[in-house]
């Protein structure tokens, strides 16, 4: 009796589960992405609701007036005001030079485009911090520049203000304005350039009336993700605080969780504001959109040429901006480290590498912080790789309900800032409700590795659900037909087809978690900081040396890893091509369905 009641309650949960479309693995992932991220952001919003949520006597009295504290409290809301008006107007010059820089790439070809390209890529990888920390080295008084050319103190008062801020991130984040101008460029159709000349417009009438138009779509994109970076980013903030006293939204979450006693309701408001913001942003580029239609891609192949001559002024101008954004930053922590005295400056006898030797030392605190990075990084790259397969898997081949969850989750945590999301977790890891059931993982390495895998599980995800949104489903089907189980088809199919994919995802979320701040910043165990902290602690107590020699190592890291990931990728992904694979190719022939079920 005990057995056909059993059996009865697995053929109706088979039933039911089968009638929704969704499978136990299905429900398993989703609890899964829940608790990672879901929770830790329930947790967050539900602090605006219930103020006195995290507080020693708990209480579920429901008020908003956080929210108005928050925009009566006159630092909060310089804060705010700021950081829309210097994210808008870096926004802007970003916009700006990665236009231009888009448009001289475009004049040229072969290795000068190709050096153009390799040089975005640099800036583009290189860390907020760590780019914002060789400004302040280079411009400050007794910096590097007032130095070379003996130049007095306060020379650069207009530097460390608004305006400063706003041009350090106009040449942080033009990279994604050209990244999008790049491919926009490329698709505008020639014809119509070759149709306004012909009318007798001008080449500047042409570029006002018919270019820039068409390359409306590609300047808002760039421009959209430019300001969510922008206004989210903890790291530039969190480096220029000590110079500039500007009170930045990001920067101001971070005091709100570190002050005594915790205000977590003012953390709370603060980061639902960026959440907003942000969305808000990239809404208005949807919004801007649909009110017209921008289509103009040829059906041939065919290369846009907006001027017969090339502009040697504009090709100029693009490797000036170049420089001066890789090279003041970089070359600036780079000489840095080799200073002995930082007031002896560029003397012939200040030279050393003593500051590299201290920092490889064993025992030493950034030998230390670093192996305490890199086992984060490698444990959490590794479970994001497999865990983003699996998932990608799951949402790639079964149309469910809850796979429909998992697309729209891991798409809006990807538009949330680093410092909202390690708030979050600060929140949802340190409930009092937790203590009885010895649950408080806050401060420990559990907690802060749950936040990384957070960060970067729904990239890995989304690049993933890219590579087998390729693959076709007959391979899955003629797989079940002979019988293969899910582990089966993952092991023997799936993988092999993504393996360069999967390779990329590991090394991304591995380099990335060297030098990530934000997470870091509020969730490393007490004594044991990691290496991005232990790097702005540096530069925060002046050492600019050590930290600069810090910043250094961890980019010959980040250089190293990513070089070995290029050549997996493309030994892995040699000969895994669906046209270089018999095999694959015989399990496409077509199998018998009926209702997306194969029948055998």
């Amino acid at each position: 009796m005990i057995l056909r009641s059993g059996l009865t309650m697995q053929l109706f949960t088979k039933f039911e589960l089968k009638k929704l479309g969704t499978s136990f693995y299905d429900i398993l992932g989703v609890a899964f992405l829940a608790l990672l991220i879901g929770y830790p952001l329930s947790a967050l919003l539900l602090q605006i609701v219930f103020p006195n949520l995290y507080s020693v006597h708990m209480s579920l009295v429901p008020s908003l007036a956080s929210l108005k504290e928050v925009f009566t409290d006159k630092e909060n809301l310089n804060a705010v005001l700021n950081s829309i008006f210097i994210g808008a107007a870096g926004t802007l010059v970003a916009s700006i030079l990665g236009t231009l820089i888009a448009f001289a790439a475009q004049e040229q070809s072969g290795f000068k485009r190709t050096l153009i390209d390799a040089l975005v890529w640099l800036i583009f990888f290189l860390p907020s911090y760590i780019v914002a920390e060789g400004w302040v080295m280079f411009m400050q008084d007794g910096g590097i520049l007032a130095q070379m050319l003996k130049l007095p103190n306060g020379w650069s008062f207009w530097f460390f203000s608004r305006w400063g801020v706003i041009l350090i991130m106009g040449f942080s984040y033009f990279p994604y304005v050209y990244f999008s101008m790049q491919q926009g460029i490329r698709n505008v159709n020639s014809d119509l350039i070759k149709a306004g000349r012909l009318a007798g417009g001008s080449r500047v009438q042409v570029f006002q009336k018919i270019v820039l138009p068409l390359l409306t779509p590609s300047l808002l994109a760039g421009a959209s993700i430019a300001f969510a970076e922008a206004f989210g980013d903890f790291g530039l903030p969190a480096a220029l605080m000590d110079q500039t006293q500007l009170s930045l939204l990001p920067y101001q979450i971070y005091v709100s969780l570190g002050q005594s006693p915790v205000n977590y309701p003012a953390a709370s408001c603060l980061s639902f504001l960026v959440i907003l913001i942000s969305a808000g942003a990239i809404l208005l580029q949807f919004f801007w959109m649909r009110k017209k239609d921008y289509s103009s891609i040829l059906a041939r192949k065919d290369s846009v040429v907006f001027v017969k001559r090339k502009s040697t002024l504009l090709t100029i101008g693009a490797f000036f901006i170049l420089a001066v954004s890789l090279l003041v930053p970089l070359g600036s922590t780079i000489i840095a480290s080799l200073w002995k005295v930082w007031a002896n400056g560029l003397s012939l006898g200040n030279w050393t590498f003593e500051n590299y030797s201290k920092a490889l030392k064993i025992g030493s605190a950034g030998i230390n912080a670093l192996g305490s990075s890199l086992e984060y990084a490698l444990a959490v790259a590794v479970l994001t790789m497999i865990l983003g397969v699996i998932l990608a898997y799951q949402m790639s081949f079964k149309k469910s309900a809850a796979n429909s969850f998992l697309n729209i989750l891991t798409m809006s945590v990807i538009a949330v800032p680093g410092i909202v999301l390690a708030a979050a977790f600060v929140f949802a890891w340190n409930g009092v409700w937790l203590i009885p059931l010895n649950l408080v993982l806050y401060g420990t390495p559990i907690c802060l590795g749950l936040a990384f895998m957070a960060t970067y599980l729904p990239y890995s995800i989304r690049l993933q659900l890219g590579a087998m949104g390729q693959l076709p489903l007959n391979l899955i089907k003629a797989a079940r037909v002979q019988g293969a189980g899910e582990i089966v088809v993952l092991r023997k199919i799936i993988l092999p087809l993504v393996a360069g994919t999967a390779i990329s995802t590991f090394f991304m979320t591995f380099t990335k978690i060297i030098f990530e701040l934000p997470a870091s910043m509020l969730l490393y165990p007490p004594g044991s900081p990691t290496f991005s902290v232990t790097i702005q602690h540096y530069f925060s107590e002046s050492h600019w040396s050590k930290g600069s020699a810090l910043s250094v190592i961890g980019l010959f890291i980040l250089l190293a890893a990513y070089s070995l990931g290029r050549y997996l990728m493309e030994h892995f992904s040699k000969g895994k091509g669906l046209e270089e694979n018999p095999e694959l190719e015989l399990a496409q022939e077509p199998v018998l369905l009926s209702n997306e079920e194969v029948i055998i």
